[in-house]
């Protein structure tokens, strides 16, 4: 059931707005948002005046594409015309006399997306547009969200459809001389499933850390498709690597795919029906924090993929997810990011190969964290 739209925001209405009779030009350069809303509320949504944004709306609730007006998002631009026109669809669609009112509108900025930064349009506005969608489907569900691409920029219009496309959520557009919007559904995306999870610590922790320095990581490298994915770029000397927009969205449709597939992948990987007290448990001495890592390593020896507990690990306090790193002989090294000095076990699992390890990787990470 569809209850939030997302829309990406131009200026259509703004440049509208400058073009109007004289009353409503002169608000317009008062710049009084609340009155502009409700002069707009004295026009049927559908008037040209309104704007891109508005007259798409009209048409997908027209349409009965939403179930029900619960939630309505405004992608806004990094400039003060987005902001400008964030407060004014925001104070629009709160009206009650308006009969399109939703129950709640939000407006998100998106940092670097702005026609005066080539870099920071591709690099940072790109990504953010990604990330703001990717965390209302990881939130909520992708049946639960409807895209509205009909205002912004043209790249980042093209990219919200791929986003859509990506993360099976459908896409409204409304062309300019059509009185329809355009449904753009969801359509299969080639997907390698066991790339990503062979390479999944490289896109996790650049998804985490946001930069990189490459000669950390170089010998993750170790294909095209990998390079195709990232971003290089030079700052002192030093070359620095980023997941590019297109690797933020592989990297989100994947987690999306491996969420539906994780248990028909995981009764693929063979398991351990040892009884759990039974499992070896080796914890050095003399290491602080003992206590609490033996409750752990007890709970986490229950998981049929876990055979047994090889040793604990130098303290990792700046560590920002569990899965520190992982070996194709089925070797979990896992820290408990919960613990300030970041307290941590070397785990055997039952993975045959790397993506298999980081499969369970994934499954203890969910199973066992707090």
């Amino acid at each position: 059931m569809r209850t939030t739209l997302i829309c990406t925001v131009g200026t259509s209405l703004l440049n509208n707005l400058k073009r109007a009779e004289e009353s409503i030009k002169e608000v317009w350069e008062s710049k009084n948002w609340n009155q502009l809303s409700l002069l707009l509320l004295e026009r049927e949504n559908t008037d040209r005046l309104c704007g891109a944004e508005i007259n798409s709306i009209s048409r997908i609730c027209e349409k009965g594409f939403l179930a029900d007006r619960l939630r309505l998002i405004f992608l806004v631009s990094d400039t003060d015309d987005g902001k400008a026109m964030g407060q004014l669809l925001k104070l629009y669609y709160e009206r009650t006399k308006n009969p399109l009112q939703f129950q709640q509108v939000e407006v998100r900025e998106l940092k670097g997306l702005r026609d005066d930064n080539v870099k920071a349009f591709t690099q940072e506005g790109l990504k953010n547009l990604v990330r703001e969608i990717s965390t209302e489907v990881r939130n909520f569900s992708p049946e639960a969200i409807a895209i509205n691409a009909t205002g912004g920029y043209k790249a980042q219009i093209s990219f919200a459809g791929m986003i859509g496309q990506a993360l099976e959520i459908p896409v409204y557009y409304l062309f300019e001389k059509f009185s329809e919007v355009i449904e753009l559904p969801p359509q299969p995306v080639a997907l390698d499933l066991a790339f990503w999870l062979n390479h999944y610590l490289l896109f996790e922790q650049l998804e985490t850390e946001q930069i990189l320095d490459k000669s950390q990581v170089e010998e993750n490298l170790d294909s095209e498709l990998v390079q195709s994915l990232l971003d290089e770029e030079d700052i002192d000397g030093t070359v620095h690597l980023s997941l590019s927009a297109m690797g933020v969205l592989f990297n989100e449709r994947s987690r999306l795919q491996f969420a539906k597939q994780e248990t028909s992948i995981l009764a693929l990987i063979p398991q351990d029906d040892t009884d759990p007290t039974r499992k070896p448990m080796k914890l050095s001495d003399d290491h602080h924090g003992k206590d609490v890592l033996a409750a752990f390593a007890k709970k986490i020896r229950c998981s049929p993929y876990v055979t047994k507990i090889v040793n604990s690990l130098s303290f990792n306090p700046k560590l920002k997810t569990p899965i520190r790193r992982t070996y194709p002989n089925g070797i979990v090294e896992f820290v408990l990011t919960w613990t300030d000095p970041g307290y941590g076990l070397c785990i055997q699992t039952t993975g045959r190969n790397l993506a298999e390890t980081n499969t369970i990787a994934l499954h203890l990470q969910k199973e066992f964290t707090s």
